[in-house]
């Protein structure tokens, strides 16, 4: 059980650098082999074999996330998360776990600002346990109060570490600068003060308002049969009411200044971000090509300049996190304390150059093979596959072929980039920084 937001805004490793051949890509896309059917209450249901297999993938997917909740009660759908895997009426923590362990797969689950999504992965040919059971899982929870109880102290738990790890800290605080005020500004898990709040009432009453047809997504990719798991999700989802989608107020002005978080570190972490288009932007092909020649590998801009050039730190590297109307493009590193300043300043530099000068050719052809080449062989992963349909079904409503986005890829422009670095970059960043000292 994770929150997808934190890892996402973590650093990225650099992985070692490959090449992608002169074969045209589109070679390995086959035809659109996914199905989708809507039940009448709004339910969708989406599945895509994939050849060669020899696993199910299965995923459900709720479109609401900590966004969605009362700020009184924050962190209720990570508990609602812990909560579905404390057993159902008929089957206790132990008995789901020992299920899955029986045929050597795995259920879990992760909390978003946007979305909570409970998913499986088994082999091929138990389908009962991949699908039967996520989804009695999910829909037949019992919510009871001592389960609630003992998950609540182990959410705080969850907390206690967040807060003793520096990066997961400044991500946190981070988030609270870029979006002050804003349900996107609070950490998905919530607050000591806000889980400790938290009922088992509450927790039913949520789920009675907002888990509704309309909100409800589930994919399978693998060995799977279409309609087995439609009559399997029709069964356990289909007296949901339809309802409707939540709604979302739009983060206002703002998204700078600085935080910093007093500790007695070895080294400050330091985090820098800014504000930029989300999910429906026409800008979000640019930046993530934007994204990877900055930082994102051992052949970005950052790792380059910071690591490599002047041995600063041992890792830097960026994230882009895409919501429904705003996206974040953050910076991390973590340096010795009395080189901290001197990193800001090589990072704000870097910047500067792509907002002046733009990005090489080189940098272009290399970010977008990057990204067409890690598109294709993650799609050789049933799981990889199935939360694809569950991500573009829950965010646009539709299913469309990689070669339609792998085609957006490549037609992003030197200038495409230079504008979008621009656009983003044309404000001072939000910062946070926890160690011994501030940076300034």
């Amino acid at each position: 059980m994770s929150t997808a937001d934190g890892a996402a805004r973590r650093r990225k490793a650099g992985g070692r650098p490959f090449a992608v051949s002169g074969a045209d890509p589109r070679a390995a896309e086959r035809e659109p082999a996914w199905q989708r059917t809507v039940l009448p209450n709004g339910v969708r249901v989406v599945s895509e074999p994939v050849a060669g297999a020899r696993s199910l993938s299965v995923g459900v997917w709720v479109g609401l996330g900590s966004r969605d909740e009362p700020e009184e009660l924050a962190g209720l759908c990570h508990v609602l998360e812990h909560l579905i895997f404390k057993g159902t009426a008929d089957r206790d923590a132990r008995a789901l776990s020992l299920a899955f362990d029986a045929v050597g797969g795995e259920m879990n689950a992760y909390t978003a600002k946007e979305r909570t999504a409970y998913y499986s992965r088994v082999p091929a040919g138990a389908d009962e346990i991949g699908i039967d059971l996520l989804l009695e899982a999910v829909t037949e929870a019992a919510l009871r109060a001592e389960d609630l109880d003992g998950e609540r102290d182990v959410i705080l738990e969850e907390l206690a570490g967040a807060e003793d790890d520096p990066m997961d800290w400044a991500d946190t605080k981070l988030y609270e600068v870029l979006f002050a005020g804003h349900p996107l500004g609070r950490e998905v898990i919530g607050t000591a003060e806000t889980v400790s709040a938290i009922g088992r009432d509450d927790v039913a009453g949520f789920v009675a308002d907002h888990h509704r047809g309309s909100n409800v997504v589930v994919t399978a990719a693998g060995v799977v049969e279409h309609e087995r798991l439609v009559d399997a999700v029709g069964r356990r989802f289909g007296e949901l009411t339809e309802g409707r989608a939540p709604l979302r107020d739009r983060p206002g002005g703002g998204g700078t200044g600085r935080v910093h978080i007093r500790r007695r570190t070895e080294q400050t972490q330091l985090t820098m971000g800014w504000r930029c288009g989300g999910l429906h932007s026409p800008d979000r092909y640019a930046l993530t090509v934007l994204e990877h020649v900055l930082g994102d590998g051992p052949a970005s801009r950052l790792f380059y300049e910071v690591r490599e050039q002047r041995s600063l730190a041992y890792s830097v590297g960026s994230s882009l996190s895409l919501y429904s109307d705003v996206g974040t493009l953050v910076v991390s590193t973590a340096v010795a304390p009395d080189r901290a300043v001197e990193t800001r300043r090589v990072i704000e530099g870097e910047i500067a150059r792509v907002v002046t000068d733009g990005i090489t050719g080189e940098e272009l052809a290399a970010a977008q093979g990057y990204v067409i080449g890690s598109t294709l062989l993650g799609l050789e992963e049933a799981s990889t596959c199935m939360a694809r349909l569950g991500y573009l079904e829950l965010t646009y409503g539709a299913i469309t072929p990689i070669e339609t986005y792998l085609d957006k890829i490549r037609a992003v422009t030197l200038a495409d980039v230079q504008r979008v670095a621009a656009a983003t970059f044309s404000v001072p960043p939000a910062q946070a920084t926890v160690g011994p000292r501030s940076v300034r």
